[in-house]
């Protein structure tokens, strides 16, 4: 058992018996214990992702970003600064410098607060992940144009697994305006044909963005 916090989320986590590492792993059950099959599936693909080119994954996906109308039209951009085997996003950040590239910070009962990106600002957080300082330029989030969500893995519909925290969860679904475009990043090989196991509190995507093409979303 162990503990992960950060935006992506907190919680402990249940060390499993590993299935053989296959993007293509159907989970045993969906319905008996979705808690379970979650902590089944985090495990499962923090394992699969430490096997991929994480550098050459994040070049791929920031030159789809880089030429998408929708991401050129926006100015404001809801974004994150990278930990672990999440995809970096740095150099779009570097890309686009006049726009305005909102970074979380951690809250108090899993909330976040939204704050203007500034490299010299951010500083690491008890858990290593860097982060906004507190006395950063804050964010409205309800300005923003597009939301790029990191995520463990989703699937076709927009179902995603994050780290089980509930932070993306909770601020998703107090958005003023949901038609905001929300779209998953992550490897094509996190992204899932079959459906992820779902709680009645999980937020879906409107697209997801992996280092082979975008994909939209749609409620089967």
């Amino acid at each position: 058992m162990y503990q992960t916090e950060y935006p992506g989320g907190i919680g402990l986590v249940q060390e499993l018996p590993s299935p053989e590492l296959s993007s293509s792993w159907r989970p045993s059950s969906l319905a008996a214990d979705p808690a379970l099959e979650k902590a089944r599936l985090r495990q499962h693909f923090r394992q699969l992702r430490q096997r991929l080119d994480r550098s050459l994954i994040s070049q791929k996906i920031v030159a789809h970003l880089a030429s998408c109308p929708q991401l050129l039209a926006a100015k404001t951009i809801l974004a994150y600064v990278a930990f672990g085997s999440e995809v970096d996003l740095g150099s779009l950040f570097a890309l686009f410098p006049e726009k305005q590239w909102g970074i979380p910070r951690c809250l108090p009962r899993r909330q976040m607060q939204w704050h203007r990106y500034q490299p010299a600002e951010l500083v690491p957080n008890c858990w290593g992940l860097l982060e906004p300082s507190p006395g950063s330029t804050v964010i409205d989030p309800g300005k923003a144009d597009l939301i790029l969500v990191p995520a463990l893995a989703c699937d076709r519909w927009g179902r995603r697994l994050g780290y089980g925290g509930g932070y993306y969860d909770r601020f998703l679904a107090a958005l003023p305006d949901p038609s905001v475009p929300k779209w998953g990043i992550l490897p094509q090989a996190c992204l899932l044909e079959q459906p992820l196991p779902q709680d009645p509190w999980d937020q879906r995507l409107d697209g997801i963005q992996t280092e082979e093409r975008f994909y939209e979303t749609g409620i089967p």
